[in-house]
């Protein structure tokens, strides 16, 4: 069941979503993303709909969710929980569609045949696209959600840093992505966030390559990029360190992904607009010399998606970071052929400045 905070906060975002309702002339809004549905009801599970009109929410789910509903969804004011496999078909029967003429819905988070089948049961109705609506309002995190996350980071953290005790010449990075996927399981993560990344030597400048049989070696630049899950929430972490002695180049590259990193730290205030934070860093690696070699944005939102909004990126121009956003600053150099690295930290977004929820070294360990 929900806490008080919890339902509290759930609360607050139901009725946000009501008065953009107002704002945009809207009977109700459709939601089908899982994880928008989550932040709002409490749901984990795999199949629902939910419906928000001026007085009522609409939840429905099928039926091998109809115990867990009773035990997760908030009781807010005018919920009615419809259980049925045909969801339109169920709504139709319970005569919701015909109280609705103007309908706005994401076009990016319905698929094409979900889309057709609401549109069928909507006849008469006005669909309004509103793309970002819901997402918007769920950038701030909560109290309890921020916690969350910064148990799955501190997992991350600490197993990071027991791999560095046991990295060898001779294993292969599928033997480290083993060890991190064991030891933050037994840590408490209920899942890895995704494929855990561990690339080697020249097969480090692949931003996303995954963890191979290939043997790791004297003197290979080692990238790791993993996650953990606490109650739904993730954490995404990576962290880049030498097998023996790094050289030179090594060394020097290195100097300019951190200063890169260490600029966007200081830029990660309330208000700070998503390009804004990444040219913090993109502007220290790009006068350095190393500008086309960093290859992706600088980060992401984080919470009960691994990518969540807001996008960090330097084609986000108008997006200001507000409190309580927590996303991820991961600035990266990838020398094709050569070697690869990025440093990647989950920050809380304050108007003092970022709080750090990924506290595993991110200078340039050597085993």
């Amino acid at each position: 069941m929900a806490s008080s905070s919890q339902r509290a906060v759930a609360e607050q975002r139901l009725a946000s979503i009501r008065q953009a309702l107002s704002a945009h002339k809207l009977d109700a809004y459709v939601i089908a993303h899982l994880p928008s549905i989550r932040y709002i009801t409490g749901f984990s599970g795999s199949y629902a709909t939910v419906i928000v009109t001026k007085k009522k929410l609409y939840f429905v789910t099928n039926d091998l969710y109809e115990v867990q509903v009773q035990k997760e969804l908030i009781q807010h004011k005018g919920l009615e929980v419809i259980v049925d496999r045909d969801t339109w078909g169920a709504l139709a029967r319970a005569g919701v569609p015909s109280s609705m003429k103007a309908v706005g819905f994401d076009p990016g988070r319905h698929t094409h045949a979900g889309f057709l089948h609401m549109k069928k049961h909507l006849k008469g109705a006005s669909l309004t696209p509103l793309a970002g609506l819901i997402d918007s309002l769920l950038l701030p995190k909560s109290s309890g959600e921020i916690t969350s996350i910064r148990k799955a980071a501190d997992i991350t953290s600490r197993a990071y840093e027991k791999m560095l005790g046991m990295v060898a010449p001779g294993m292969t990075e599928r033997d480290v992505a083993t060890f991190l996927a064991t030891t933050t399981r037994q840590m408490g993560s209920e899942k890895d966030a995704f494929d855990i990344i561990v690339v080697a030597g020249a097969r480090s400048a692949m931003p996303h390559g995954r963890a191979s049989t290939a043997k790791i070696k004297s003197g290979d630049v080692i990238t790791v990029d993993f996650g953990c899950c606490v109650d739904g929430l993730y954490s995404d972490m990576t962290r880049t360190f030498c097998v023996g002695t790094p050289s030179k180049k090594i060394m020097d590259v290195f100097a300019v992904l951190y200063q890169a990193h260490m600029s966007a730290l200081d830029a990660a205030v309330t208000g700070v607009i998503a390009s804004d934070l990444d040219n913090a860093a993109r502007s220290v690696i790009a006068s350095a010399g190393y500008g086309e070699n960093f290859r992706h944005s600088l980060g992401h939102g984080l919470g009960y998606e691994v990518h969540e909004n807001p996008r960090v990126s330097h084609m986000n121009t108008k997006e200001p970071l507000p409190t309580n956003c927590v996303v991820t600053i991961e600035p990266g150099i990838y020398l094709p052929g050569k070697f690869g690295m990025r440093i990647e930290d989950d920050v809380v977004i304050t108007p003092k400045g970022p709080k750090i929820l990924t506290t595993a070294p991110r200078e340039l360990v050597i085993v």
